[in-house]
Parts: C-alpha cells; structure tokens; sequence
C-alpha cells in the first residue's frame, strides 16, 4: 500500500494483526488498514496538541506574587474561596447514584442478542455506544437500573467493552450483565419492547413496564431483527412517536442507535415531556438541518446557481442506486464512526 501511494499503519497490534487476516477479501483488508492509520494519526494529532498546550502552559507569565507576605492566596487563579472537586469524587459519586438506581431505580433491559447479524466493525460501534449509554446514564439525575441481557462473554462485543471499561467485572461495578434471556430475569408481562418496525407509539412512560432496547447497528443489515425477535419471544412491542413531535429528513432511517435510545428514555421518565426528550435525536436525521445546510450553500458567494442544481441533480441521482451499488457503498463506510 506504502509502495502504491496510499496511507498505511506505522505500527499494528497482535489483535490487529488477527482481524486482518480474518478478512476475506482484499478490499476489506484496504479498508480496515486505512481505518487503522486514520486512528493512528488522529492519535498523534491529539498528542501533538497536548504537547503544544504543555508548553504555552510553560512559557506563559507567572502568577502575581504576593503584595505583602502575609496575604493568603487562594482558589484557582486566587479568585474562589471554593475547594476544588477532583475528578475522582465526581466518578465516586457518579457510582455510587448507579448503584443506588440497582436498588431503587427503574430497570431497563439493553438486548445483546444480535451480535451474529453484525460484522466486526458494527460489534466494535455497538460496543463504543454500549460505553456512552453506560456515561450517559451514570451522570443522569435519575439513572436506571441496566441490564445487558443475552451476553456472550467470549464474544468480540464484551471483548471490546473490556477494552472500552476495564474495571467492567469488578464487583461493585454498577452494571448487571447476564449470560441468560430477559424472559428468565423478568415477569413477560411487564417487558415491552422498543423497535421501529411496529405500529403501536409508545404515549408515555410506564415506570411498572421494563424497556428492552436492542443492541445493534444495522448499516449492512436493515432486517426488521427486533421485530421478529419481539414476536417470536409473544412480548409487547412499541416506537417512539417521532412522527408526531418531529419533522423526518427524507432518506434518513428512523431507527435510531442506543447511545440515542436510552437518553431519550432517561428524559423522558425524569421530566414526561417528549419534546425534550427528542432532543438527543441527532440533528442531521431532520428536515430543518437539511434546508439549513441547503440555504448555506445556495447563499455561498463561492458557488454559482448552476453549480448548485448540479449538485442536487447528483444527490438525487445518487439516491436512486439499485441494491448492488448501495450494497457496495454502505460496505465501504463500514468503517466511519458518522453513527456514533
């Protein structure tokens, strides 16, 4: 690749190595080494800037001495007379709320039953978004009780979530993991669950229902997974009524990741208002964002009219691609992290 001209790794890890000749085909293995150096470079670009800020830290001024030597200074730039909180009582504090919400709080079920229907690079998106549902729900006011159901512990999902939380089979880590079904750690009359493939809304939030989210990202696989599964197991199902409250970009899918799902949930048991709760419904999936960006580039001095029809006779000419090519395209962005 180096020899061609194109961007390689300088450096590849045994587990690296691993996955690469596990591939298939050689465009696959193209795709997963420039994934490898974009990484690679996005981390010496953040080392750099660290560097960089390190020594303006440096050779900036020094703090004002004091006037007279029995004058106390305090606080950050001696202009608080608070103690400073470090990071690590926050974290301690943070566990501590999801430790009580195991006890006391609302239980919400994340499915990791699709592990099979992934390929690699979606296992490794749903297990980085499984690391901010995880954040996301520690740090909020009224965190739920998580459950991750359905788990292969050998499996790459946990594998990287080992990665992504090391501290994730400590016991006092506040997240409840089970190898077995959510059939067999709750009532099946209370479970509920959420896809986007069914008709029934979901109105409001029952804190008597337990939430079964499921735990995939589908850019090659767009079966309706959830739906069948939910029927197979005789559960109730719901969506979210984004319909109702939200206007929908056209071509953009309406099913939307768990790093979405779960903080739209936690919103929504807190304040019962779906409008903020949609919120955390990524911008780019509306129509307002669309005629923004569209009026932006109608507007720029540096592109003319014709250029711009131009431009939308090629979006619209690109939307109509048969099975095969869109196939082909999703294949080849299998390796962005634009869902995340």
């Amino acid at each position: 690749m180096r020899q061609d001209g194109r961007c390689a790794p300088d450096y590849l890890k045994l587990d690296h190595w691993k996955h690469l000749l596990d591939l298939p085909s050689r465009n696959q293995r193209s795709n997963y080494l420039t994934f490898l150096w974009k990484t690679e470079k996005k981390r010496e670009n953040q080392k750099r800037k660290k560097e960089e800020r390190r020594i303006e830290l440096e050779n900036s001024p020094q703090e004002e001495e004091k006037e007279y030597p029995d004058d106390l200074l305090y606080g950050i730039k001696h202009q608080s007379l608070f103690l400073r909180i470090r990071d690590q009582s926050i974290n301690y504090f943070d566990n501590y709320r999801a430790l009580l919400a195991m006890i006391h709080g609302q239980s919400v079920v994340i499915d990791c039953s699709y592990e099979e229907n992934m390929v690699w690079r979606e296992t490794m998106n749903a297990a980085k978004q499984m690391t901010f549902v995880f954040g996301d729900n520690r740090i909020h006011k009224q965190p739920f009780n998580l459950h991750l159901c359905n788990v292969n512990l050998n499996g790459e999902f946990m594998k990287q979530l080992h990665k992504n939380i090391p501290s994730i089979d400590e016991p006092w880590f506040p997240l409840n993991i089970h190898t077995k079904s959510y059939l067999d750690v709750f009532p099946k009359e209370k479970l509920v669950y959420l896809t986007p493939h069914c008709r029934e809304e979901l109105t409001s939030f029952n804190p008597d229902d337990v939430y079964i989210i499921g735990c995939m990202v589908d850019k090659m696989n767009n079966e309706p997974l959830s739906l069948a599964r939910a029927k197979r197991d005789g559960l109730r199902m719901a969506k979210l009524p984004l319909d109702r409250y939200l206007e929908w970009a056209p071509g953009s899918k309406k099913n939307l990741n768990i790093n979405h799902m779960v903080p739209i949930l936690l919103d929504l048991n807190f304040t019962g208002d779906w409008e903020y709760a949609l919120r955390h419904v990524p911008r780019r999936k509306l129509m307002e964002t669309k005629i923004v960006a569209m009026q932006k580039k109608f507007n720029s001095p540096n592109i003319t009219k014709k250029d711009f029809l131009k431009s939308l006779h090629t979006s619209k000419k690109n939307n109509t691609l048969n099975f095969n090519d869109r196939k082909i395209k999703t294949r080849k962005s299998l390796y962005d992290d634009e869902n995340i």
